[in-house]
């Protein structure tokens, strides 16, 4: 019997209903504590790839921001988010597929991995025809762009490699990839600053630090190359039907994350841009462990729908949920707070993205909300469609709020314009959410604003001399201190659920 997503078919075996469920119904054990064990263990092995590698990467960044200056970099950031865009095309949903589709069914890998290593190549013909088009025409700035595809696709291909790992429950193996990942693009960026080479050069090494990585995310899925096969047209056609929603979805998802650059660099200069671009890859930092957590609860949530274990499925978001309120609260006060200090490190060309910075802090939390619930909740109770539709709202309001309130207030306006497209999808989450009697606790919510406030006139109040690790350390205090008498109960299950993600460690 199959399950219908959407217009998908994943050929999952559903558990007989006479049959009480087991662990074997699913490969997860019964007991919520372990579970959540489980998927402490796989958002560790994701975290290391998302979170702790990019510090590395973080580090590597902000020397290499520092010497590009606002014009080279905003050159850079817009070549990179063109890649974004163009890829979100070339992919047809596949990496969004694969990471339920394979979670689903295990014999949905080789047929995927077929299409998109096609797509790829395709892609890649013309891309690389492109650049050397315009690396011999002289046009820098379309040779910049055309880079951006190359690498993107490259990475597109990769991180597909890694939902399929992921789906596989087979996290600990993306590390490798990353790791050299890592280490390349620190060395390239030493080069690019010792050697005084341009951003165009730099986006050219980085295509090969791009291609090695996804060399090494195939030799992982040996398995899955030995099984593919290229049967007919057809059945790359019916796939590619089957990942149609994904494919419509994949474009708002990632578009999304990079249209506010592309759009506002329509009406401002490429100086304007990397003043935006920086405050944007800053407030990103704290977001890079939720895309761990969403990545590794899809696989998990996916087989608790799919056999019914619902019950299980609400109650591991709800204490999930709890513990990431907690959490974002008081990073995101941190940032706008000390987003002076944090824009000082980028050197004095970039001092006008502090402000920008202390409105995209805010995003923290939507962007963790936006990857918990839309990104894992809403796909693996396999409402794709809803998503999709939520999301395609957000763009366009996106889209125009970018090209309105930039043009009039630049990067300040390109800022607002991204908090109030992020405010807009997550309500449309929750109302997608009530309407479906799947409504989010908010319990948790008012405690922690309530002391985010306690901590910020903590923090605020101190004085500017007094050293920036003392004011964070009081404030931190300042939050937990007032929330364990505002909401104790909340904060101590909370705790003991961090507890059972890391017994899984």
């Amino acid at each position: 019997m199959a399950t219908s997503l959407n217009n998908c078919e994943l050929r999952v075996a559903p558990p007989e209903p006479t049959k009480p469920l087991t662990s074997a119904d699913t490969g997860l054990p019964t007991e919520r504590a372990a579970i959540l064990g489980i998927f402490g263990k796989n958002t560790f092995w994701l975290w290391l790839d998302l979170g702790a590698l990019r510090i590395g990467s973080l580090l590597a960044g902000f020397f290499l921001i520092r010497y590009l200056g606002p014009r080279d970099f905003g050159l850079y950031s817009t070549a990179i988010a063109a890649g974004f865009l163009v890829n979100a095309i070339s992919d047809l949903g596949l990496t969004r597929y694969t990471a339920r589709a394979v979670s689903a069914d295990a014999l949905e890998a080789p047929p995927i991995l077929t299409l998109s290593l096609l797509t790829t190549a395709g892609f890649a013909v013309l891309e690389v025809a492109g650049l050397l088009v315009a690396m011999l025409t002289g046009h820098r700035g379309v040779a910049a762009i055309c880079a951006g595809l190359i690498i993107n696709n490259f990475e597109g291909t990769a991180i597909l490699c890694s939902a399929m790992l992921t789906a596989k429950l087979r996290s600990r193996q993306i590390l490798p990839g990353s790791i050299i990942s890592t280490l390349a693009l620190i060395g390239l960026s030493a080069l690019v600053i010792i050697f005084h080479l341009s951003v165009v050069t730099f986006l050219i090494l980085l295509m090969f630090r791009s291609l090695s990585v996804l060399g090494v995310r195939l030799g992982q899925l040996r398995d899955v190359l030995g099984s593919m096969h290229f049967n007919s047209a057809a059945t790359l056609q019916k796939l590619v039907r089957s990942a149609w929603p994904f494919f419509c979805y994949n474009i708002t998802q990632v578009g999304y994350s990079r249209l506010s650059i592309v759009c506002f660099g329509l009406v401002a200069s490429e100086s304007m841009v990397g003043i935006f671009s920086a405050a944007f890859v800053l407030s990103d930092v704290f977001p890079q462990w939720s895309y761990a957590v969403s990545g590794a609860l899809l696989p998990l949530w996916t087989r608790l729908f799919e056999t019914g274990r619902n019950s299980e499925l609400l109650e591991l978001r709800e204490c999930l949920m709890d513990l990431i309120v907690l959490l974002c609260v008081p990073a995101a006060i941190a940032i706008a707070i000390f987003a002076p200090e944090l824009c000082a490190l980028l050197g004095p060309r970039f001092a006008s993205s502090t402000l920008v910075l202390r409105i995209l802090a805010y995003r923290v939390l939507f962007s963790v909300v936006d990857g918990f619930l839309g990104h894992g909740f809403l796909i693996a109770i396999n409402r794709v469609r809803e998503r999709q539709r939520a999301q395609a709202y957000a763009l366009v309001l996106l889209g125009v709020l970018t090209l309105v309130l930039g043009q009039l207030w630049g990067p300040l306006g390109a800022a607002c314009a991204l908090f109030i497209a992020d405010a807009v999808l997550i309500l449309q989450y929750l109302v997608i959410l009530s309407r479906l009697d799947l409504r989010v606790s908010s319990h948790v919510l008012v405690p922690s604003l309530l002391a985010g406030g306690a901590m910020a006139a903590v923090t605020l109040g101190l004085r500017t001399n007094v050293a920036v690790a003392a004011r964070l350390l009081l404030g931190f205090f300042a939050y937990g201190a007032l929330l364990l008498l505002v909401s104790r109960a909340r904060v101590l299950g909370a705790s003991r659920t961090l507890r059972h993600c890391l017994s899984g460690m």
